[in-house]
């Protein structure tokens, strides 16, 4: 048996994937440790995960601004000396990041104790926390076809994407019903991830009536604090009365992502990674201000897969075209399905625990 400590917090696409390995290798038989942030979103995500033993971290994102940089400098200081404080006393095997901005300060106490770091970059482009650590990483995992630095070949291991055991496909018309539509509705989901996406839900607010007249219903995650519209309905076509009902969050994504017929989204890799497990047809619009631009990166490469079609987000005004087109072409969608099928055979996180069994065995 051996102890891992995972820092998996910031958002929902750094702490899933360490959710999912970390109760993995505890399944496996392991010990693990989860060092999430102090943001709002981390403790709403890790409610349901009450038997996890669970570190609160000091951090805050970098940036250029004078103030903001003064702030990310004292908390990298605080970070590293928590850092430093945990590693000792809980004699851990092995550190393993997902990035975000609080990983940075306990992998630098990783390196400067000697603790073997492993690092997950689950996005097409790597971001600077990988770019940085990566020197001091004994493994560092990438999605499959991801060019890196050359002095970090050697320690390179291509990787999917770890998913929950409950993301997975069930049953449509329970799932409907559970979210309170007709079991045979036509249903489009609006997820802008675990942050939201205040330009997605503004335009599922704006396009409903359009929807419903198209007799489609609509399921709109919003987000943390996002949640400033309310629930419709409308006349379709048809004569039935259809709807949009806005969420702020939802702990039940494989169950809104197999109610669905067709998902707009946002381009982070642990959505993209949803996707494909639940085999949900997609419209992408990347995030056109992520870092280092790394969303349209994830959305070009799914796009090429044959996973999705992606509008960028200054053509906005044309998704409602390709949400209808994906909605009322089945030979389309049925393509798009076998795809997703192939995409989602990439995402197998048992290399992932297989490997870091054998690391940290082989560091004792």
């Amino acid at each position: 048996m051996s102890k891992f400590i995972i820092i998996c917090g910031g958002t929902g696409g750094h702490l899933v994937p360490g959710i999912a390995v970390g109760k993995a290798l505890i399944k496996a038989g392991h010990e693990a440790s989860f060092v999430i942030s102090t943001k709002n979103v981390d403790s709403v995500l890790v409610k349901k995960y009450d038997d996890l033993k669970v570190i609160r971290a000091p951090g805050c994102p970098f940036s250029l601004n004078p103030i903001k940089f003064c702030k990310f400098a004292v908390q990298l200081v605080k970070s590293v000396r928590f850092g430093i404080k945990n590693l000792k006393e809980g004699g851990y095997d092995l550190v393993l990041s997902f990035g975000g901005f609080n990983s940075l300060g306990f992998s630098i106490a990783a390196a400067m104790l000697k603790v073997p770091l492993v690092i997950h970059e689950a996005n097409r482009k790597a971001g600077k926390a990988t770019r940085f650590l990566g020197h001091f990483a004994k493994r560092i995992y990438v999605p499959y076809g991801v060019q890196i630095q050359k002095s970090h070949t050697e320690h390179l291991k291509y990787a999917g994407y770890p998913l929950r055991d409950e993301i997975r496909k069930l049953p449509p018309s329970a799932c409907r019903e559970l979210f309170g539509f007709s079991p045979d509705a036509r249903l489009l989901l609006v997820l802008g991830g675990s942050q939201g996406a205040a330009a997605l839900n503004q335009w599922a607010n704006d396009n409903f009536p359009n929807l419903a007249k198209c007799n489609i219903d609509a399921l709109c995650v919003c987000g943390p604090g996002k949640q400033s519209y309310r629930d419709m309905e409308a006349e379709g076509s048809d004569g039935n009365i259809h709807k949009i009902k806005f969420l702020e969050f939802c702990d039940k994504m494989g169950e809104a992502m197999s109610a669905a017929n067709v998902c707009l989204a946002r381009a982070g890799a642990g959505t993209i990674a949803e996707l494909a497990r639940c085999r949900l047809p997609s419209v992408i619009v990347p995030y056109p201000y992520a870092a280092d631009n790394h969303q349209l990166e994830n959305a070009k490469c799914f796009e090429k897969q044959g996973g999705c079609i992606v509008v960028e987000q200054r053509d906005i005004g044309t998704v409602e075209r390709e949400v209808l087109e994906l909605m009322d072409n089945e030979r389309i969608r049925k393509t798009m399905l076998r795809n997703l099928e192939r995409v989602d055979e990439l995402n197998d996180m048992s290399k992932i625990v297989s490997d870091l069994t054998l690391l940290a065995r082989n560091v004792k």
